[in-house]
């Protein structure tokens, strides 16, 4: 919410008359918050899957049975924690989420990210298929 509200003040601060001084100044502030805004929302997407996928992609069984998703993994595993270590030595959210190139690599990590839950979900019902654990009522009568 601070953050949309900065992005909503800088945002009217440039359109007043009264900014031709620092025009520059304050359109690059602009820049950089709304390029804060959004690796945000894709660091927080990749986080939250990066998560869920971590303690699964640990097994040794999945590892065997989807070694190009594991290996797809690895490397988004390896990338994420890269980010955390650099992240932790800035203490300044603004700098440490407007890096060179921290978006893309954020948004080229969802996407991984993406293709290996889709597998890991086509893996897993193919699962479910071969060992129902559950017959709904109507399959049982």
């Amino acid at each position: 919410m601070v953050l949309d509200d900065s992005i909503i003040n800088v945002g009217t601060a440039a359109s007043s008359r009264y900014v031709s001084r620092i025009k520059s100044r304050v359109e690059e502030l602009l820049r950089q918050l709304h390029l804060f805004n959004q690796t945000l929302d894709e660091w927080l997407t990749c986080q939250r899957n990066w998560l869920y996928l971590e303690s699964i992609f640990l097994d040794p069984d999945i590892k065997r049975q989807l070694p190009s998703e594991s290996k797809m993994f690895l490397k988004v595993d390896k990338s994420w924690k890269m980010i955390m270590a650099k992240v932790k030595k800035m203490p300044n959210a603004l700098r440490a989420a407007t890096q060179p190139h921290l978006l893309e690599t954020f948004k080229d990590n969802n996407a991984l990210l993406d293709e290996i839950h889709k597998c890991l979900e086509a893996y897993l019902e193919s699962k479910r298929v071969i060992f129902p654990r559950f017959l709904c009522r109507s399959e049982v009568t």
